[in-house]
């Protein structure tokens, strides 16, 4: 799971904002440290749906025992011409973290007008910006997490665990069933639904060819003979 940190934010809409984007992507947890500004009303009228995730924030005093609880911290920051830190773009982020072992993560925004502290950068892991124009240099914080919440939407019920392959055999046995459904279909050699059937199942993981196989057993079940 990825948790999105909030270090001191300063507007209660900003933070309704960056829960109704995590809400809109996906994510659920929210921590928030050394601010209460999730508690005021405008954090709920801006968030309109999202609420949820204002009533389960979970508060730290400090970035110091924000770094407690978690193995791996980014760090979402302005990009430093001339600093020897490698910085990701949302996109690598996510390819990152896919392989990461780490088992706790938290992506990290900073305060609307000073964003985070070095003292602060210096004890994250990692480092992400999102390249943007030259003549607009800054996203506001919700828009900063509704970018990061897209890019990394993919990844939120994947990162760190890796999806099992399915049995070559299992492929084969539900290529031969999805063949049976198609018969009974109707579905000639021509239907370009029958070559994407049979071409789709050799790209399912293992849980998947699981359910495709009670699926199309169903299916078959309810065809008249």
């Amino acid at each position: 799971m990825l948790s999105i940190v909030l270090v001191e934010p300063a507007r209660a809409a900003n933070v309704g904002a960056a829960a109704r984007a995590m809400k809109t992507m996906g994510f659920e947890h929210l921590i928030i440290v050394g601010s209460k500004v999730h508690l005021e009303d405008e954090a709920r009228w801006v968030a309109h749906g999202a609420t949820d995730i204002l009533d389960n924030v979970q508060c730290y005093d400090s970035f110091d025992e924000l770094r407690q609880h978690f193995d791996l911290l980014i760090a979402t920051t302005a990009r430093e011409r001339g600093s020897p830190r490698t910085f990701l773009t949302p996109h690598e982020l996510g390819d990152t973290l896919l392989t990461s072992g780490a088992k706790t993560k938290a992506l990290v925004f900073g305060r609307e007008a000073s964003g985070l502290s070095n003292q602060e950068l210096n004890t994250c892991d990692l480092f992400s910006y999102v390249p943007l124009a030259a003549d607009y240099p800054s996203l506001n914080l919700g828009q900063a997490v509704m970018v990061y919440s897209y890019a990394l939407s993919g990844l939120r019920n994947t990162i760190g665990l890796n999806a099992v392959d399915a049995n070559p055999g299992q492929i084969q046995s539900l290529k031969q069933k999805a063949q049976q459904l198609s018969d009974l279909l109707g579905l000639n050699e021509n239907d370009k639904l029958r070559p994407w059937l049979q071409n789709s199942i050799g790209l399912l993981s293992d849980r998947d060819c699981k359910l495709a196989h009670q699926l199309i057993s169903d299916i078959i079940k309810k065809i008249p003979s």
